[in-house]
């Protein structure tokens, strides 16, 4: 398999930043796993010989080149975007933030833990549905959190086995998780 340069779009971001810089290059070969989300940007290459599994999201930005290199695949069921873009060692502020997550165990069967990392501060909003949309539980924090990274406990002793949701929204941003109950 030869070499593949994917250029999905250019973006331009304007009005305030704060500084957050970005490797130059990024060599990736470790396997993502289902209920993960990875977000890696590099100002100018991005080397790919991973693998993405059913369930897991990934984005690449790369300010030259996104190579994707013999042994990546992007299983069936993956969210996987590659982008050529203008990564120069600033990101926007609050309102473009880029809010992380992950779950584990995935399936499940009592409880499972989910992970998530917010850059900036805000509220983060809590929702876990059924697999129809319906709003089980809803938790918004109390007090605004600071940037790094936290950790949620969900128990789902009580409910019944099958397909959940779990959403994270700051501000704007939201990411979704899809959860597997066992019976």
């Amino acid at each position: 398999m030869k070499k593949d340069l994917f250029l999905v779009g250019l973006l331009f971001v304007s009005g305030s930043v704060v500084a957050q810089d970005y490797p130059p290059q990024i060599t990736l070969s470790q396997f993502v796993t289902a209920g993960l989300m990875i977000d890696q940007k590099a100002s100018e290459t991005i080397v790919a010989s991973n693998g993405i599994s059913q369930g897991a999201t990934v984005y690449y930005t790369a300010g030259k080149s996104v190579t994707l290199q013999p042994g990546f695949t992007a299983q069936a069921g993956s969210v996987f975007t590659a982008t050529v873009a203008i990564v120069n060692g600033s990101w926007p502020t609050r309102g473009e933030s880029h809010l992380s997550a992950r779950v584990y165990p995935n399936p499940f069967v009592e409880q499972t833990t989910i992970d998530y990392s917010i850059p900036l501060s805000g509220r983060v909003h809590h929702t876990l549905m059924d697999a129809t949309g319906r709003v089980l539980r809803q938790l918004e924090e109390q007090s605004e959190q600071s940037s790094g990274n936290y950790q949620i406990q969900l128990k789902g002793d009580n409910l019944p086995a099958g397909l959940y949701f779990y959403q994270l929204q700051l501000g704007s941003e939201s990411r979704t998780l899809r959860l597997l109950k066992k019976p």
